[in-house]
């Protein structure tokens, strides 16, 4: 838990080994009263890319630093904010400043190194070879699978992707979970899901394996073969699945919502209520996607382009909608109100009042976080303002603050099982037993 110098001075992180999604307690003891130190959070992804963080504090008269409830005076943030050493992790000095961290290995843990520093240091000193010793050091495994948690390749058909299974002889409630246009397999999210209770399959859609390299004209058959393949395996419940989308991800699975009947839960996380790019075919029939507007690009001064502008509004609601009042499902809208690449809030917002047009009845929520950007993911997820992105080969802004980011994070998630928890297992075992006693109730008539 905690790491003593010579000095005396005690570094302590507490739990060391936690789940990716757990937050932790740092103090500082053994400090002179009022003494200035830097706290410094460090880690390299499998690319050996170096992240970073870092933030000034003051010894209260004891000589203690409770990161939980004292400000932070400077560095990469300010004020209180007590994981704000792992949600502003971000490439240090000497890296390309608009990397994304993407987790790639998730059976091995982040291991984040956290060290006090005599004084307020500067990230470039703190990378510096010359740079002295620190006071203390303590290292943080932060793990994405919780003990028993199962990795099984899948290669089902045309389905390609990984199903996490949590510890247990289950059934467990089942969930197909996309990502965007970064492409290939993200697990990460997947893996977290599993270690909370749910058989979450990572779908790939393309770029990874015999799949299609770019993204292509999508066949609603290759998602309904997902979903054949979670409910016809013996570990998840067979009443229906959930899917998981973010930004390209989000159109896919509000489309599996509309189209498949076994999906009872749909959760969009800054996403499309309408194809979006490609198109998509259903039985023989092309839904049209509705495209980038891109003279209505915004490029900053440093480069960074912003394309939430790009993308069409209220015009196209009734030309690319699709028939989500046939669905099944109940749906969930999480969105980041500062997301700069997708008016998401308009999209969220757009299929709310469809629906309700509609008189829906299996329920529409809309769940909003104020300072949030496009890439809300999972706690404690570093958060990423910009970055690389093949779609325009060039840096893509994201938006959200670090602190507010983070705190959408720990929201969203809460309330993505939440949702996922009720459709996928409590709203089935009530309209179960309703059935059930339907059924007496006939039978004694």
């Amino acid at each position: 838990m905690s790491s003593t110098s010579q000095d005396g001075v005690m570094l302590s992180v507490n739990p060391l080994s936690c789940l990716h999604d757990e937050p932790v307690s740092i103090k500082v003891s053994g400090l002179k009263p009022g003494q200035d130190v830097t706290l410094h959070s460090s880690m390299k992804d499998v690319r050996n890319v170096h992240f970073m963080s870092y933030a000034h504090y003051r010894a209260d008269g004891n000589g203690e630093v409770d990161v939980d409830v004292m400000e932070s005076l400077g560095g990469e943030y300010e004020g209180v904010f007590p994981m704000g050493l792992f949600g502003s992790l971000a490439p240090a000095p000497n890296e390309y400043k608009y990397t994304r961290f993407f987790k790639r290995d998730v059976e091995n843990p982040n291991i984040v190194t956290i060290s006090v520093h005599d004084g307020h240091l500067s990230a470039e000193t703190l990378c510096s070879p010359e740079a002295s010793k620190p006071l203390s050091s303590v290292v943080n495994e932060r793990h994405y699978m919780a003990p028993g948690v199962q990795r099984i390749p899948v290669r089902y058909g045309k389905v390609r992707g990984s199903l996490f299974l949590p510890p247990g002889d289950g059934p467990f409630p089942g969930v197909v979970d996309m990502f965007g246009t970064a492409g290939g397999l993200l697990e990460f999210r997947s893996a977290q899901l599993a270690s909370r209770g749910f058989a979450s399959l990572a779908l790939a859609f393309f770029n990874y394996d015999d799949l299609p390299k770019g993204l292509e004209e999508f066949d609603i058959a290759y998602f309904e073969e997902a979903v054949e393949y979670l409910l016809k395996h013996e570990k998840v419940l067979g009443y229906g699945v959930g899917v998981i989308g973010t930004s390209k991800g989000g159109d896919l699975a509000v489309s599996m919502a509309a189209f498949i009947p076994s999906v009872i839960a749909c959760v969009t996380i800054n996403g499309f209520f309408a194809p979006f790019g490609q198109g998509l075919r259903v039985e023989g029939q092309l839904y049209p996607p509705f495209k980038w507007d891109q003279d209505r690009l915004m490029i900053s001064d440093d480069g960074i382009i912003n394309a939430k502008a790009c993308i069409p509004g209220h015009k196209y609601v009734g030309k690319y909608m699709l028939p989500l009042e046939k669905s099944h499902s109940a749906f969930l809208f999480l969105v980041g109100i500062d997301d700069q690449n997708v008016n998401s809030e308009f999209q969220a917002q757009g299929a709310r009042k469809y629906l309700s047009s509609h008189n829906y009845k299996h329920g529409c929520l809309v769940e909003s976080y104020p300072g949030t950007g496009h890439l809300l993911e999972p706690p404690y997820s570093p958060h990423c303002y910009a970055s690389f992105q093949h779609t325009f080969m060039s840096a893509m802004c994201w938006g959200g603050s670090c602190k507010y980011h983070t705190l959408g994070q720990e929201r969203a998630w809460e309330k993505l099982q939440k949702f996922l928890r009720y459709h996928l297992v409590e709203r089935v075992h009530i309209s179960n037993e309703k059935y059930v006693t339907s059924v007496r109730l006939r039978s004694r008539l």
